[in-house]
């Protein structure tokens, strides 16, 4: 009897032990989708490029005058947005604000990023691959196109 109990006990904590009879631990996080390194196309800021990961947007001019390094909050690759907080920067960095929501498109090797200030709601992607639009092909507000860099 001492040596079916003495086993049951045994068989118990070893089971608890590798972690037998449920696994506690979450999945781990997928990376970004548009994670990677990107030049600024247009159509209206100044040259910059722009680096994601899945932790991170540091936004860089080109010519060094300015920079800004965002904290992603939260990303959906299923619903195509991404919300960023402010971190640091230098200079009179792109984009400003203390937080932005982004939605966005990647098509190939061409990402659109469309940005709002705060957390209170996703903006809408519009023109998706030009950021232009109207019967004048003007600038899309808040709208940035990018190509991936090799």
């Amino acid at each position: 009897m001492r040596t079916r109990y003495l086993l049951a006990t045994i068989t118990v904590a070893i089971t608890t032990v590798i972690g037998c009879g449920g696994n506690s631990a979450a999945p781990p996080k997928q990376p970004f989708a548009i994670d990677g390194k990107w030049i600024y196309l247009g159509p209206s800021d100044v040259p910059h490029d722009l680096t994601i990961d899945d932790s991170s947007m540091t936004y860089t001019d080109v010519d060094g005058k300015w920079s800004s390094k965002w904290t992603l909050k939260s990303y959906d690759d299923e619903l195509h947005q991404f919300q960023v907080v402010f971190d640091s920067g230098s200079g009179s960095y792109l984009p400003v604000g203390q937080n932005m929501s982004g939605a966005y498109d990647l098509t190939g090797p061409t990402l659109t990023v469309q940005l709002a200030s705060g957390f209170s709601s996703y903006p809408p992607l519009q023109n998706a691959g030009t950021c232009t639009g109207g019967s004048n092909g003007d600038p899309t507000p808040d709208c940035r196109l990018y190509i991936k860099q090799n």
